[in-house]
This record gives C-alpha cells, sequence and structure tokens, in this order.
C-alpha cells in the first residue's frame, strides 16, 4: 500500500486515525496500531510478514536475555546470533542472486559449468533493510549497556512495525519511538500536531507526484535507452535523476513524519537541504540523516572509529560506505557509489587535518561538490556498468560523436518535464526545506493545502513506488 494511493488516504488512514483515537485505553489504542500496521504490510504480502514478525520477537527476547546476563561471554554469543541471524535472512534474500550470478559469471569466463549456483526466484520482503537494522540497533545497545531492555513487547512490536516509518525509514531509534508509544499523552487527540501531520504529509505528496513523479517520464526512458541519447540527454538525465531521487525520498520522509505527528508520534529529520552543502561530508550530514547517524553509531564506531590511528580510521570510512554502498541495492554499481563517497570523505579528511583548503571559494566548493554528488547518482541509478560507463561519457563529452539533440525525449511528457526540472532546482538550492518552513494554522496556509492536495489527487494515477521502496 502507497503513501501516495486512494486506497491509503481515503480508506486505510481515516480508519487508522479513528481507532486510534476512539478506541479506549492506551493499551487498546496501542495494540488496533500494531494491528494496523501488521495490516499494512500484509497489503504487501500475508506470507512475508511473517519475517518482520520474526524479527520483532527474537530481537525482543533476544535483548532481555542480555539485559539479564551476568556473563560478558554469554552477552556477547546472543548478541552474535541476533545479528548473524538477521543478517542471513537479510543477505539470503536481498544478496543471494548478487552472489549467484558473480560467481557463474567467473565460472563462464574461467571455463566451467555456466550454471555452478542455481538462480532462485526469491521476492524481498519489503522494509526488510529498514526494519532489521531498526531492530539490531535495540539488542546493540542493550548490549553495549546504553538502553535497558524494554519491558513490553506490545512497545518494542509497535516500534519496529509503526507504518509510517515501515517500509522507507526513517531509521527511528526506540529510545525515541518507545517512550512515546507509552506515553498516555500520545493516544490525545491534539490539533496542533495534527496539523503540523497535514502539512509534512501534503507536502510531502506533493514533493512525489508533482516534481519526482513528472521528472521520473523523462529520467527513465533516458536512462532505459541511454545509446541513443544525446550528450544534452545525458546531462538532462543526470541532472533529472539528481532531483528526482532527493524529491522522492525527502517526499516519502516529509509523509511519513507528516503520519506520525498526526498520531503525536515525532520522527527525526532526515533530509536538511543536502544539495546546497559545500563539501561531501557535509553532505552526508543532511542526506538520508537518519541511515549516515545509524551506520555512524553501529559500524563506524564498531570498527575502531577513528580512536586507533589515521590509516585505521581511513579504513573504517571506506568500509562503512562501502557497506552502506551495499546496503542500497543487490547491484556492483550501488558498491562503487559507497566506494566513491568513502574515498571523497577520506581525501577532505587528510585535508582537512592538514588545515589545507582545496577550494577557498564557497560558491566553487558548492558547484565541485553538487558535480561530485552527480557523478555518485550516476553509479546509484545505472543498471550495470555499461549503461554507467556509457552514461558518464557522455556527460564528459568522451564520446566519439557528440549530439545535442532532444530527440529522444519523449514529446507528451517534455513540457512538464522541463517544468518540474525548473522548480525542483529552485526549491533544492533556493528554498527553505519543510523543517524550516514555519507553517502555522491559518485560512490562508489550509487554502494552500487543500489546493496542493487537490492538485496531487488530479495527478495521482497509476501507483508509483517510492525509488526508496527497492531497498
Amino acid at each position: 500500500m502507497l503513501f501516495n494511493s486512494y486506497i491509503f488516504i481515503f480508506v486505510f488512514l481515516p480508519i487508522t486515525l479513528l481507532g486510534f483515537y476512539l478506541i479506549p485505553k492506551r493499551q487498546n489504542q496501542l495494540l488496533f496500531l500494531l494491528i494496523a500496521s501488521i495490516a499494512f504490510y500484509c497489503y504487501w504480502s500475508t506470507r512475508l510478514v511473517f519475517f518482520l514478525l520474526f524479527t520483532v520477537v527474537l530481537d525482543f527476547y533476544i535483548a532481555r536475555a542480555i539485559f539479564n546476563s551476568e556473563t560478558k561471554f554469554k552477552k556477547r554469543l546472543l548478541l552474535i546470533i541476533s545479528i548473524c541471524t538477521n543478517l542471513t535472512i537479510l543477505g539470503f534474500f536481498k544478496y543471494y542472486n548478487l552472489f549467484a550470478d558473480s560467481i557463474n559469471s567467473i565460472a563462464a569466463f574461467s571455463g566451467i559449468n555456466h550454471g555452478l549456483v542455481p538462480i532462485l526466484n526469491l521476492v524481498l520482503p519489503i522494509g526488510i533493510s529498514f526494519y532489521t537494522f531498526q531492530s539490531m540497533s535495540y539488542v546493540i545497545d542493550v548490549y553495549r549497556n546504553t538502553s535497558d531492555a524494554h519491558a513490553n513487547l506490545l512497545s518494542f512490536a509497535g516500534y519496529v512495525t509503526l507504518f509510517p516509518h515501515q517500509i522507507s525509514g526513517p531509521l527511528v531509534r526506540h529510545n525515541k519511538i518507545i517512550p512515546q508509544l507509552e506515553n498516555a499523552e500520545t493516544y490525545k487527540f491534539q490539533a496542533d500536531n495534527f496539523w503540523q501531520g497535514c502539512y509534512f504529509f501534503i507536502f510531502g505528496l506533493s514533493k512525489k507526484i508533482l516534481l519526482a513523479d513528472l521528472l521520473s517520464l523523462i529520467v527513465a526512458p533516458l536512462v532505459t535507452n541511454m545509446a541513443l541519447s544525446s550528450n544534452l540527454e545525458a546531462f538532462l538525465a543526470m541532472i533529472g535523476y539528481t532531483m528526482q531521487l532527493y524529491f522522492d525520498f525527502s517526499g516519502y520522509s516529509d509523509m511519513a513524519v507528516g503520519l506520525g505527528l498526526m498520531m503525536n508520534i515525532k520522527f527525526p529529520q532526515n533530509f536538511n537541504s543536502p544539495y546546497k552543502s559545500t563539501s561531501i561530508t557535509d553532505f552526508w550530514r543532511r542526506w538520508h540523516i537518519s541511515l549516515s547517524t545509524w551506520l555512524r553509531d553501529y559500524l563506524y564506531i564498531s570498527l575502531g572509529g577513528n580512536r586507533d590511528g589515521k590509516f585505521e580510521t581511513y579504513r573504517n570510512i571506506l568500509l562503512t560506505m562501502t557497506i552502506g554502498g551495499l546496503w542500497h541495492g543487490a547491484s556492483w554499481t550501488f558498491v562503487v557509489w559507497g566506494f566513491f563517497n568513502g574515498l571523497m570523505l577520506i581525501v577532505e579528511r587528510f585535508f582537512r587535518n592538514r588545515n589545507f583548503v582545496l577550494i577557498k571559494n564557497s560558491g566553487l566548493r558548492w558547484a565541485f561538490t553538487f558535480g561530485l554528488v552527480n557523478i555518485g547518482w550516476v553509479f546509484f541509478r545505472s543498471p550495470d556498468f555499461s549503461t554507467c560507463f556509457l552514461w558518464l561519457k557522455k556527460i564528459f563529452l568522451f564520446n566519439s560523436k557528440l549530439t545535442w539533440d532532444l530527440v529522444s525525449l519523449p514529446e507528451r511528457y517534455k513540457d512538464r518535464f522541463f517544468i518540474a526540472l525548473g522548480a525542483a532546482i529552485v526549491i533544492a538550492f533556493f528554498s527553505k526545506n519543510t523543517w524550516e518552513i514555519k507553517f502555522k494554522p491559518s485560512i490562508t496556509h489550509a487554502l494552500i493545502l487543500g489546493s496542493l492536495f487537490a492538485l496531487c489527487l488530479m495527478y495521482m494515477g497509476d501507483e508509483s513506488p517510492f525509488l526508496y521502496f527497492q531497498f
């Protein structure tokens, strides 16, 4: 069930909100929210919901056992069981075919049997990357003694399965959400929070439908037919995808924040105008903030962080970003994208440690950073390396025949694409983001929200999944 679908907006959401507020007693309201969240997941698959519920039960009881254990050995053994079980399930569904295909390709190149490892027809449980990381972080926190074990399975299950962040985040922390789920004030209707929730939801919906989806109408065919695209079209595909990805994912995050606020549940900010960054380090403080901080707290620090010297610090940065790239999807292009970002972070850190400023002008630093981000997104978007390298050749004018026409752009979508691209650039570079705008209740603001919502409904046709659903 997509947030940008009629069944969600006009059926699921009203029923859930009415039940959440009208059912008596906090425990019953939380139970209803849990049932609604499970039903939300079951809309995708009634079979694969088992893995979500298994993760909840496994990590809840393992964390409790760690908390009650008296020996370090037993605590560590239980932590290993949790991590191995979670990563085995995630790895099998998400990466088995990637590694099987890679092994078969190496075997075929070496003259060995082509079908050495069977390719399986696997269906990836939706949201598995997000709910696995959220559940694991709780167990790790209990092991580190930075959190007590929560006594209530219902609250923990409500946290992991909570439908606004269930599929594509933000990656929220248990110590921020569970106290809210256990607070009686959460279950009382609060008009100010509901208004802010509507604001975030409608602005996020507008980002998705009026910008990201319109950009995808041109970007998708250009990338698919990159061999036929001109140099100008290759450049437009890069800029178009850069904007599409931002407004698609930040739009989802805003909608998730809005849905949470409608139920008095506050999620953290996930995007902070990332395309205004003046360095790659700055970019990763602004882009997908909940993932960046998760990777820092649970992977980078676990690898040693910056405690053991400069070389080890650089190694840990590179490993963290490369693994973060692999987390995004079962393709080696994601791994290279993560490795590329890791290298850029290392280079910046190297010069910063020597108090050397490579580019002093802030405008030039912004342009250089934005250019690097765009190059990274080419790897991120490309279905394979051949498409990626062809795309980059055309962007940097390395192809044998330079062309500047726009004949590959579908004529029926061309005008809408350029309008959406222009609006996206203005908003991304010059406008305040949704967290910076103070959208207080008023008749004027209500009319603006109503107009945007009506416009979204006009364009809301075929289902258009959010880009991060695949991760």
